[in-house]
């Protein structure tokens, strides 16, 4: 686990909680220390992530897994009628610690909890302006992603060539047999 400063998050995970509900080798899952309300659960990662973007896809996946089950676990078990699923990304969204971590609140009608916020509206030419915008950010981040898969094909074709050039060595069968214990 990789541990950043004094961040409250990772000193759980180092010292562990009485209220753990779930702990595997990437995520802990614990009834939070201040609830919005009965069954408020906190997932995180193990390993200090400052905001969702830093999170690895792979290990966001799994944390959104776990976070459905916990969702059906405290909904059955508290016999709640919803949950609401959160990631309060950044201190302007609400953020409290310097690391990741996903909400699971379970909710019943007339609980008090209100996450309702008034509706701004937009003129089309600002709807269009973000669109585009938005768009353009997610065009770039499809063409991050298309360098790595070339790097790594470039990387893996490299090897190949590397291997294929060993096997034309005529003593190249010989050093293999000299490796051989």
């Amino acid at each position: 686990m990789a541990k950043k400063g004094n961040c409250a998050i990772c000193d759980i995970i180092e010292k562990g909680s009485e209220f753990t509900l779930f702990d595997n080798e990437n995520c802990m899952a614990v009834l939070a220390d201040k609830p919005t309300g009965d069954g408020h659960v906190q997932l995180f990662t193990k390993n200090h992530f400052t905001i969702l973007e830093q999170v690895p896809d792979k290990l966001v996946g799994e944390m959104f897994t776990i976070a459905n089950k916990l969702s059906t676990a405290t909904f059955e078990a508290l016999g709640m009628q919803g949950t609401n699923i959160i990631v309060t990304n950044g201190v302007a969204a609400g953020q409290k610690h310097a690391h990741c971590l996903v909400n699971i609140i379970p909710r019943s009608e007339n609980d008090g909890l209100s996450l309702d916020w008034t509706p701004k509206q937009l003129t089309e030419e600002e709807m269009s302006t973000v669109e585009l915008n938005v768009k353009e950010q997610i065009e770039k981040i499809g063409e991050e992603d298309e360098s790595e898969v070339e790097k790594t094909e470039e990387k893996k074709s490299e090897e190949k060539k590397g291997d294929e050039n060993k096997k034309k060595d005529p003593n190249y069968l010989l050093k293999s047999i000299e490796r051989i214990p």
